[in-house]
């Protein structure tokens, strides 16, 4: 249980090597002040947020070993899985992508009802209520992971209703690449967001740095070696899984 502006990471090597780059960063960012020239953060400084996804029959770290394992929660904190976060943050995107290109078929896979879609697009509060729940199931105990995957469920739909053109929405690979870039960003937020909001730097290097991260997020999902069928929920979780499964793997090289 919590929220994102109490919790402290869940104490992994991972996620200890995370807060320190990001903090290391977000200091010399506030130190540089708002008119000198941008402290920019590397998408290698994020790569510990892998380390955060616990594989299949694996551990939630990468270089050092530690705790996280997948009989149960690091130290009480999150449990992230990658089979989860894929499955969730796959099947909204799925879904607003069929949306998006009128698949009927491909909505009532997912329960959703096309009719129903169009009659809520004019609230975009509802119609994304109805993605969420259709990736996400029923509003879930309160866990850093579940929020974090129904953020992600969230801004994921909205990414693809809105990207692109009237007549051109984005395509498969770029909305698993904008998906996996959700995941890690909502991943390094919620392990860091105590320390960047402890109140000791000023509020515009705080919100420049959310902003960077969102931006280096999608850096590092750029770096991911993609296998894109097509646009299926099946194919898109499923690419979303070896996209994690592949920056994971960067980040287990010693």
């Amino acid at each position: 249980m919590g929220t994102k502006g109490s919790y402290t990471g869940n104490g992994t090597p991972a996620s200890k090597q995370l807060q320190t780059n990001v903090t290391q960063w977000l200091d010399a960012l506030a130190g540089s002040g708002p008119g000198a020239p941008a402290q920019h953060l590397s998408p290698d400084q994020l790569l510990p947020a892998l380390g955060l996804f616990i594989p299949s029959g694996g551990h939630a770290d990468g270089p050092g070993g530690g705790a996280g394992g997948g009989g149960g929660r690091a130290g009480g904190g999150a449990q992230r899985t990658i089979a989860q976060s894929s499955r969730t943050a796959g099947r909204a995107a799925a879904a607003a992508y069929a949306y998006r290109t009128g698949n009927v078929q491909a909505l009532q896979e997912l329960g959703l009802n096309y009719a129903d879609l169009q009659a809520s697009a004019g609230d975009p509060i509802d119609w994304t209520r109805r993605i969420v729940d259709a990736a996400c199931g029923p509003l879930a105990d309160g866990t850093i992971e579940d929020q974090e995957r129904r953020f992600v469920a969230s801004e994921v739909a909205q990414w693809v209703l809105e990207a692109g053109t009237d007549s051109t929405p984005p395509s498969p690979e770029e909305v698993v690449r904008e998906t996996l870039a959700l995941i890690i960003f909502e991943a390094v937020i919620g392990e860091t967001a105590a320390g960047m909001n402890d109140g000791s730097r000023p509020a515009w290097a705080t919100a420049d740095g959310e902003r960077q991260l969102r931006e280096t997020g999608r850096a590092l999902a750029d770096r991911a070696s993609l296998t894109i069928t097509g646009p299926s929920t099946a194919e898109i979780t499923r690419a979303v899984e070896e996209g994690i499964d592949a920056m994971r793997s960067i980040w287990m090289e010693p």
